[in-house]
């Protein structure tokens, strides 16, 4: 829990939230871009991950949590939102943001609000409240989602934004390959640090791994689709950037990020026209066997004296014991804690109780589970649990319904979208991404990409009329 400050340092606080409230909302209401890029700049480059340290280091993602209890990221965060909503209700005659999304996120609000004021009542500290072992992480990425929508909206955006995904996630990739070849790997290493493992990682944080995927998808992308035409050169640059991207992914030992990785690429397989099928599956098989005998030999061996598909379940495996044993005791343990409050949760600062030996690794804490339903679910009930759900469900028909009116570089980021929606699937069946304000960045960046390509198409039909317009007057 965050120390009550002082008369001194509250002071310090106002002055500085003068200081910082007005500038973040001038640069955002002027120069939205400058905002998003920035926080994609940092989103893509700096970690958040910390678990598997022997000694645990502070991050970026925490810088500023002392004076403000919000990060700095997350006041930026806020501050950038309110200003989005001030500039949206200012031109009420735009575009519409994100129109499925919009009565969900009205509704969490609500329920949000509903929980605070319930806790308050409760004598619970407003920080455990609206603290991100809650459900504050889904407000951030739905705000980091519309902001992101607002921002790029003219079509030379796409070219922008895709050259930064691909940029910064070949830096990033070049850097972990750097440490994991020359050096002794990620420093965030619990297989090494904890379990005494002899395994070098490329990456632990879920968040790398997904950068290093959505790059790879979107090179492949280009490379797989006819209409963009590229010298042999060129192609080979692209498979080897592929290369790189996914023994990024395979080299961190992961298994929701590879079941991610393979759902997104099994999905860009169903897109390819029928002739080219068949070369990328030849090329499918063979990275996959590659990648399946690498995570074996250097991870799963020391699971099981058990095959492949052995050691990939190897904790949820039906002869691995009672239930304790199994990695989904966990969730039983929070499913016998509700106690009746299956419709509205346990609320946002609430907890579960269970054999503390069988869940030595949350030390202690027993304020979320390694599920994102899950999660959701033990501190909002089925309400919340609902209105996550059809807030997906919302992005997903929105995608299926413009997919195949878009074209060229819209195309590719409403596919880069979806793929990346995918490859969370995983992380939020089985990980702990809704506690992770990373995470949810990111989560909310790729909701924001079918909209931002539809979008940057309208913007194109506008301008086109408009000139058509100016043309036929003159």
């Amino acid at each position: 829990m965050t120390p009550a400050l002082t008369t001194g340092q509250i002071l310090i606080n106002l002055l500085a939230a003068l200081f910082v409230i007005p500038l973040v909302a001038g640069i955002f209401i002027k120069a939205p871009k400058l905002i998003v890029f920035g926080l994609l700049g940092v989103l893509f480059m700096f970690s958040d991950s910390t678990w598997g340290q022997i000694e645990q280091e502070a991050t970026i993602y925490s810088r500023g949590a002392g004076m403000f209890y919000f990060s700095l990221l997350n006041l930026i965060l806020l501050i950038s939102g309110v200003a989005a909503l001030i500039k949206r209700m200012a031109t009420r005659h735009g575009p519409q943001l994100a129109p499925p999304i919009s009565k969900y996120f009205v509704a969490f609000i609500f329920l949000l609000l509903s929980h605070v004021v319930m806790g308050l009542m409760l004598g619970i500290d407003l920080n455990v409240i609206l603290g991100y072992n809650g459900v504050f992480n889904i407000l951030n990425m739905l705000i980091f989602m519309y902001i992101v929508i607002m921002a790029l909206d003219k079509d030379k955006d796409s070219t922008r934004l895709l050259v930064t995904i691909l940029a910064l996630a070949g830096i990033r990739a070049a850097f972990g390959a750097v440490r994991y070849f020359l050096f002794d790997g990620d420093s965030a290493n619990p297989y090494r640090n904890f379990e005494g493992l002899d395994i070098k990682i490329f990456f632990f944080d879920i968040n790398d791994n997904f950068v290093a995927a959505l790059a790879a998808f979107c090179a492949a992308w280009l490379l797989t689709t006819p209409q963009f035409k590229m010298r042999w050169y060129t192609r080979l640059l692209i498979l080897m950037f592929i290369g790189l991207e996914i023994a990024a992914v395979a080299l961190s030992f992961r298994r929701s990020s590879l079941i991610g990785l393979a759902l997104m690429f099994g999905f860009l397989f169903l897109r390819l026209p029928g002739r080219r099928k068949l070369v990328f599956a030849m090329l499918g098989a063979s990275a996959l066997v590659v990648v399946a005998s690498v995570f074996f030999q250097q991870r799963l061996q020391f699971n099981t004296t058990g095959g492949v598909l052995e050691s990939l379940i190897y904790d949820i495996a039906p002869d691995r014991g009672g239930i304790k044993e199994n990695r989904f005791y966990e969730l039983y343990a929070a499913a016998q804690s509700m106690d009746g409050n299956w419709l509205f949760g346990r609320g946002t600062w609430g907890t579960f109780v269970g054999d503390k030996d069988a869940l030595s690794y949350h030390g202690n804490d027993f304020s979320f589970v390694h599920s994102g339903f899950g999660h959701v679910l033990l501190k909002t009930g089925f309400v919340g649990l609902t209105l996550f759900v059809c807030i997906l469900g919302a992005y997903v028909s929105f995608y299926r319904k413009h997919r195949n009116h878009l074209a060229g570089k819209e195309r590719l980021i409403a596919d880069a979208g979806f793929a990346g929606f995918l490859f969370w699937i995983p992380t939020l069946l089985i990980g702990t991404p809704i506690i992770e304000f990373r995470s949810m960045m990111m989560l909310g960046f790729t909701l924001a990409l079918p909209f931002v390509a539809v979008g940057m198409q309208n913007y194109q039909v506008r301008r086109y009329l408009y000139q058509q317009s100016q043309y036929a007057a003159a």
